[in-house]
């Protein structure tokens, strides 16, 4: 079973702050995964950090000192409604497309 970094990732509506750390979704799944007969797969966020390396491990990009290209979901969803560019590294044009069309259905 797949558990993506932050798919718990609420902000508290008083201070802004994540409610929940990056990998508590993943924590918990592994605490519970006997119980629930299934296997957690852990995977650490991926980052952008060039078309010479790609995207890595976030934990690798660090460790290597590189720069890593950074979008939010928010920012993605801002620049679909505005109809901005949305960079190559983070989207297929192809899938821009499909989301701009589908509006804001695309996210329910």
């Amino acid at each position: 079973f797949i558990i993506g970094r932050d798919m718990a990732g609420t902000k508290s509506t008083i201070t802004g702050d994540d409610f929940y750390g990056a990998y508590d979704a993943q924590d918990i799944g592994k605490k519970f995964s006997s119980e629930l007969g299934m296997t957690v797969t852990h995977y650490e966020n991926m980052v952008y950090v060039g078309p010479e390396d790609g995207y890595v491990e976030e934990s690798i990009a660090k460790s290597q000192g590189k720069k890593a290209a950074k979008l939010s979901g928010t920012e993605f969803r801002r620049l679909l409604r505005a109809g901005e560019d949305i960079p190559e590294w983070f989207a297929f044009k192809s899938v821009v497309d499909i989301l701009r069309k589908a509006g804001d259905k695309a996210f329910c």
